[in-house]
């Protein structure tokens, strides 16, 4: 077992946390405790957890909905829910939610270890399958001149195999037209080094899609404002990375950015969604039916735009979470998306809110 493996347990009474991370310590591990679900977002963004041992039955949260919610920041994170009263119900509860395993605190310890062994091993594994997957469209553009950015990143792209830094250039004047390349899948922009090229964007960041037309772009080392952050994305820009970031959340930016996300604030994503709202609303107006969508779908719908949580959702149309959990997969599936903001985006433009 490599002693670097990281478990998070996140369980609202304190004796349990205790007992259960010295044991995991004795077991070569490095343990994490978190006793709600603000501590345990926090440890996820900021360390590589591997497995997960979340407790069923929280004081101020559902156990399965958490698993779900810290599974969202980091897709490679392994969950084994864990109860004091297991029953049938539960364990098919927590298998439809895709969470790893699912057992009684009265397990024996070497049981419990090997359920936490087989799901280190299976991450590894889909690790491993990214990673070969993934070796040709993880080619990586960096541009810029700033020492330790370089360092940092070229230290990052080392342990991360998935990644292939391709070339480097101190600014976009050393770019010439023979570096044509369509192997760039990202294309890693100082800010602080191109301010002065960026001003003009269009000429900027025209010359970088004819010359990296399958790159998506990034600014790195990034510290602007929101209204410049706004203009960069109607250039075509895909994130913003501040000078501060942790490695483990540069990995998770760059999942994302690949997967077709934008890495942007939450501050941010929400004003862009409410300021499109605002400026789709009084010119059209079309039928739910395009989808097939119900009425009670496109209320929901409405309440992603806003940025809403499925609690606060539920709160409002006083629904469970699950049935609001059902509700959103069926939009998902009747608008063929896999993500809330895609959602959004597809309903602002075909004008279904």
């Amino acid at each position: 077992m490599n002693d670097k493996t990281r478990v998070l347990i996140v369980d609202d009474d304190p004796e349990v946390l205790k007992s259960l991370q010295l044991w995991l310590k004795s077991e070569g591990f490095k343990a994490f405790t978190a006793g709600d679900e603000e501590q345990a977002r926090s440890i996820i963004q900021k360390e590589e957890i591997a497995v997960g041992l979340v407790d069923l039955h929280l004081k101020n949260t559902d156990g399965l909905r958490l698993a779900s919610a810290l599974q969202s920041l980091d897709d490679l994170l392994r969950i084994i829910v864990i109860t004091g009263y297991p029953t049938y119900e539960s364990a098919i509860d927590a298998m439809k939610t895709g969470i790893f395993d699912y057992i009684s605190k009265s397990t024996e310890n070497e049981a419990i270890l090997g359920k936490i062994r087989a799901a280190v091993q299976d991450r590894e594994r889909q690790l491993a399958r990214r990673r070969q997957s993934g070796e040709d469209r993880s080619g990586i553009v960096l541009l810029g001149h700033h020492q330790l950015v370089r360092e940092g990143l070229e230290n990052f792209f080392r342990e991360n195999p998935g990644y292939r830094l391709l070339h480097t250039y101190p600014s976009w004047e050393y770019i010439k037209k023979s570096d044509f390349n369509l192997e760039a899948a990202l294309l890693l922009v100082c800010s602080s080094c191109n301010q002065e090229a960026m001003r003009d964007g269009e000429k900027f960041f025209g010359r970088i899609k004819i010359l990296f037309p399958n790159a998506k772009v990034v600014c790195i080392n990034c510290d602007c404002g929101d209204e410049r952050k706004k203009e960069l994305l109607r250039h075509g820009v895909k994130g913003f990375l501040p000078p501060s970031i942790s490695r483990a959340n540069l990995k998770k930016a760059l999942d994302g950015i690949l997967g077709g996300q934008i890495w942007v604030s939450r501050e941010l994503s929400h004003r862009l969604l409410s300021e499109l709202l605002e400026d789709a609303r009084p010119q059209y107006e079309r039928p739910a039916e395009q989808f097939g969508l119900t009425p009670r779908e496109i209320e929901i719908l409405k309440a992603l735009a806003s940025g809403l949580t499925n609690c606060a959702i539920s709160e409002i149309l006083f629904l469970s979470e699950k049935t609001i959990k059902t509700h959103i997969h069926h939009i998902f599936r009747k608008m063929e998306v896999k993500t809330r903001t895609q959602a959004v985006m597809k309903a602002m433009e075909f004008h279904l809110i």
